[in-house]
């Protein structure tokens, strides 16, 4: 079962979340929902050092108005085979 739930986010955090899922091709919800399960302990994948810094690398340069959304990215794929 999934639940929706609204919640309000400084600009700050939403541009965060805008940039890692761009560049992760995952949706806001996968995101948050990560960033939730790590906050309160439950066991997800923790980079090392060196993935960190180059995903902070990609965020710094990748612009999220130019990235494709992943449902794009799927239709793409698929359109391919």
């Amino acid at each position: 079962m999934a639940r929706k739930v609204a919640v309000t986010l400084p600009d700050e955090l939403y541009d965060l979340i805008e940039r890692a899922r761009a560049v992760e091709h995952r949706s806001r919800s996968e995101v948050v929902q990560e960033a939730l399960r790590t906050h309160v302990g439950e066991p997800v994948y923790h980079p090392t050092e060196l993935e960190r810094r180059q995903l902070v690398e990609g965020l710094d340069a990748t612009d999220p108005a130019s990235t494709l959304d992943w449902g794009d990215v799927r239709r793409q794929l698929r359109s391919r085979a």
